[in-house]
């Protein structure tokens, strides 16, 4: 490990696998894609109710805000991989 990193800090085995993160961030991303045409197909049906349309944009929003606190993992990850010498090399840097 780099010389200014504390041997001691254990990251978690997450945060070193990079595929994996970025895996999981892709597959959220479309279902996040599939809620944002499935909310705004709500709002051109004349017979759904308003509460219908809020719930549906609640659920597209709380999938957004997941995914802003994955893309920080990704970044942290990525941190992680460039100072970490025992990871595999990342094949997107």
């Amino acid at each position: 490990m780099a010389d200014f990193i504390d041997d001691k800090i254990a990251f978690p085995r997450l945060l070193k696998n990079f595929e994996a993160i970025t895996d999981r961030f892709s597959t959220l991303t479309d279902s996040y894609r599939l809620l944002v045409g499935a909310a705004e197909e709500l709002t051109r049906t004349p017979s759904v109710s308003g509460k219908i349309i809020d719930d549906a944009i609640e659920r597209t929003a709380f999938l957004g805000a997941i995914l802003d606190e994955l893309l920080i993992l990704i970044q942290i990850s990525l941190l992680i991989n460039l100072l970490d010498d025992d990871v595999k090399p990342n094949p997107f840097i």
